[in-house]
């Protein structure tokens, strides 16, 4: 009687200390008429506390490398990095150069020759502009000292290979019946070839020039046409050839006019710095120059800078 007793009482107790056997008390198991564990099952921990079933492990599966970027990277120190814009395209090249020579003894003679020239070119407009300053002196008389500027603005015409100018020119010359001359011409202009090693060319226009300071002569403009081309070859990565030329013929008389032509030969000696060795020559005609002579042919051998 007392074994019947203690049995009926085990499951009281589970239940006032708040744990529950592997089989509910309240409900027989298995259609047994005894609440409880089956009579047949073997009194241990085991049958009364069933263990816990842990869940399978996860599956492994492969992370692709990613990379980390660290916190703070922000312009404005914030949590997310910066997107670096790409730089904005270049505008502007130009360059600058300089030569001089000279002798003292039985013949005293001094050179200089300065030079520079700047184009900002974007998708519809090319603006160019270049300046030449040479200076000689022989047995300490000058004998040569001039000055010229040169500057062009191109609107290029979308879609066509056809362009409109507007270009104006100063020279300056000691020697020469007049002190200044100041030309303005507007024309169009047609792209002949542009590509990466060969770009050509060809102007056409009308304008007209003022001769300022002549001698005796009175200040006066005269009307004068405009034809040109630009030539530029590049040989290789460090050498190119260009040749420049304008004519400018009277348009109240075409037996006058005027010819300014440049030739050059270029070669980069430090791509890193920007160093060219420039060879050259240019020349000024003028078929009516007054007490001068005709042709003025200069060829000059200068370094300068590109940038």
């Amino acid at each position: 009687m007392r074994w019947r007793w203690l049995l009926s009482t085990v499951p009281v107790l589970f239940a006032a200390a708040g744990v529950a056997p592997a089989q509910s008390a309240l409900k027989p198991a298995g259609g047994s008429s005894t609440f409880g564990a089956a009579p047949d099952q073997a009194f241990t921990s085991g049958s009364i506390f069933a263990p816990a079933k842990l869940p399978p492990p996860p599956s492994v599966v492969a992370v692709q490398a990613v990379e980390v970027v660290p916190l703070g990277a922000g312009a404005d120190g914030g949590l997310f990095p910066e997107r670096v814009a790409p730089p904005p395209p270049k505008l502007w090249s130009g360059s600058a150069e300089t030569g001089l020579n000279g002798a003292s003894g039985n013949a005293d003679l001094f050179n200089f020759r300065a030079a520079a020239g700047a184009t900002r070119k974007t998708v519809d407009n090319v603006f160019t502009a270049d300046f030449l300053y040479t200076y000689t002196e022989a047995n300490k008389l000058t004998t040569l000292q001039q000055a010229l500027l040169n500057a062009r603005d191109e609107v290029l015409i979308a879609g066509t290979p056809y362009s409109l100018f507007a270009s104006t020119n100063v020279e300056y010359d000691e020697l020469r019946a007049y002190k200044f001359r100041v030309g303005i011409y507007a024309g169009v202009g047609y792209t002949v070839i542009d590509d990466a090693d060969l770009t050509f060319k060809v102007r056409a226009g009308a304008g007209a020039v003022r001769e300022l300071g002549s001698g005796g002569l009175a200040d006066r403009w005269v009307p004068e046409a405009v034809f040109g081309y630009d030539f530029k070859y590049k040989i290789n990565d460090r050498s190119s050839f260009l040749s420049i030329l304008d004519f400018y013929p009277r348009i109240d008389d075409w037996s006058k006019y005027r010819v300014r032509a440049r030739f050059g030969y270029e070669h980069v000696l430090d791509p890193a710095n920007g160093l060219v060795l420039r060879l050259g020559l240019q020349d000024r005609f003028d078929s009516d120059p007054g007490t001068a002579k005709r042709n003025d042919v200069t060829y000059f051998m200068t370094l300068g800078m590109k940038f």
